[in-house]
């Protein structure tokens, strides 16, 4: 993980990137994985009035009790960061395997407004195997955890980060489920079942 803080006088964030290097050896798997993409799930806290909060309607809805939700962007047939609709990907996500890293970058920004002051922005990056010709596809292959705050005057502190915990796992679950439920009626694409490799 590589992250640097944002902080203008009009909006916050963080510009980051994560790098992901897919040992199946050290999950005790001798599985190859071609194609190792991406979910990312996200939620924004307000440390003021403990509540979560949403950019779009669209992403409230498909959130989790708990404000975790897939991190796509409007118009987005699919789930996996960075996907394209024709099943391609966006230049700021380069799909990885057993000898390439699987690289997300990610440039989050909120405008520096009472409402977007003072959260906790929180993501977990998750790699997963894509390739329908492995024995590891659908596996999610580990879980990276980053965030950035906002603090009350509007300074971004350095990012937040490292290897996620549990129950991390299970917020991931439900999320995707949540996205099940809500895609077809956005004409949408579903997620398999995941399953930990």
């Amino acid at each position: 993980f590589t992250g640097t803080s944002y902080d203008t006088a009009i909006s916050n964030g963080v510009d980051m990137n994560v790098r992901f290097d897919f040992d199946p050896a050290e999950c005790c798997s001798d599985c190859n994985c071609d194609t190792v993409c991406y979910v990312q799930i996200v939620r924004v806290f307000d440390l003021e009035d403990g509540i979560y909060l949403y950019a779009s309607s669209e992403k409230a809805d498909r959130a989790t009790d708990d404000g975790w939700y897939i991190d796509r962007i409007a118009g987005r047939i699919w789930g996996y960061y960075g996907r394209n609709n024709d099943g391609s990907f966006a230049a700021y996500l380069q799909p990885g395997s057993n000898t390439v890293d699987a690289i997300l970058n990610d440039s989050p920004r909120r405008g520096e407004t009472d409402e977007w002051m003072p959260i906790w922005w929180q993501a977990v990056s998750v790699p997963v195997c894509i390739d329908e010709g492995s024995d590891c596809v659908n596996n999610a292959l580990g879980y990276y955890f980053w965030s950035w705050i906002v603090e009350t005057n509007g300074a971004v502190p350095d990012p937040i980060h490292g290897i996620a915990w549990k129950p991390l796992e299970e917020h991931f679950n439900d999320a995707v489920d949540k996205w099940n439920i809500q895609a077809p009626g956005l004409g949408k694409n579903n997620f398999p079942t995941f399953t930990q490799l």
